[in-house]
């Protein structure tokens, strides 16, 4: 099992200005073309619930235990070349041991989508020392 997840607002609009496009959402859109190119991916893509940037659609989270979260925003589901960037951000972020990736490191075109990086829970947990 992947324990790197990339989780897609099922319910995000396809843009602010358009909601649906032939009755589906543009989470619907970029689930089910990012899904048809990450065969070989090592990271787990899966339909999420809203993920509340509402005014920013389509929105993305990549999260796993004991890494960083990121959030992206505004990703438009229709355009092939974000799919790309979006698995091989999912590649740095599946090799990297606690989720950060450098800002240099992230594809140029989703530098401006990101919203916001979380850290890890763990990251600023009391580490225990043996007596």
């Amino acid at each position: 099992m992947k324990k790197e997840k990339l989780f897609i607002c099922k319910s995000c609009q396809i843009s602010p200005e358009i909601e649906k496009i032939e009755g589906k959402t543009g989470g619907y859109y970029l689930y089910e073309n990012l899904i048809k190119e990450a065969e070989q991916s090592s990271i787990e893509i899966i339909k999420s619930g809203c993920l509340w940037t509402c005014n920013q659609p389509c929105a993305v989270s990549f999260l796993a235990n004991n890494k960083y979260t990121y959030h992206f925003v505004n990703i438009p589901p229709l355009q092939e070349e974000y799919y790309q960037a979006l698995l091989e951000f999912g590649e740095l972020y599946t090799e990297s041991e606690n989720g950060y990736i450098l800002p240099a490191k992230v594809p140029e075109i989703l530098k401006e989508k990101l919203l916001v990086r979380v850290p890890a829970v763990d990251t600023y947990a009391e580490k225990k020392t043996s007596k």
